[in-house]
């Protein structure tokens, strides 16, 4: 069987207490996992407001999942999502046909070092900025 690696971003109800989004997200890697698939990384966002509502809901709990699975996986995976009263919204995207734990976890680990770099010198540069625009 094939893995294909993909990246799921999905939106949980603002009413959801801690550990009803704990079994919520072991649920749906659990599906992902029962297909033979490997995760790579879980990234929950805490409570975030969002730009425009969503089933009436102003607020909510981003979670992005990177892993491999094969095709079969992601059609039960969102099956699951449309049954969950508690995802507000959900959408995958298949970054590559081929995918390889072990350089997933790479590519991941440079991604989150490159965004804590490029965040703190933004976060510098942004100062300075404001600081030269207050002299003038």
């Amino acid at each position: 069987m094939k893995l294909r690696h993909y990246e799921t971003m999905f939106l949980l109800h603002p009413d959801l207490s801690s550990e009803e989004r704990k079994n919520a997200i072991e649920k749906f890697s659990g599906i992902i996992k029962k297909d033979q698939g490997q995760i790579v990384n879980i990234d929950e966002w805490p409570l975030r407001k969002l730009a425009y509502k969503v089933q009436k809901q102003a607020q909510g709990y981003y979670v992005v999942m990177d892993f491999g699975a094969p095709g079969s996986a992601i059609e039960e995976l969102s099956r699951n999502f449309r049954l969950d009263e508690g995802v507000l919204k959900f959408m995958t995207t298949k970054l590559d046909d081929e995918f390889d734990p072990v350089e997933a976890s790479k590519k991941y680990a440079e991604k989150v070092t490159e965004e804590e770099d490029v965040g703190g010198k933004a976060g510098t540069e942004e100062a300075g900025t404001t600081a030269e625009g207050k002299e003038e």
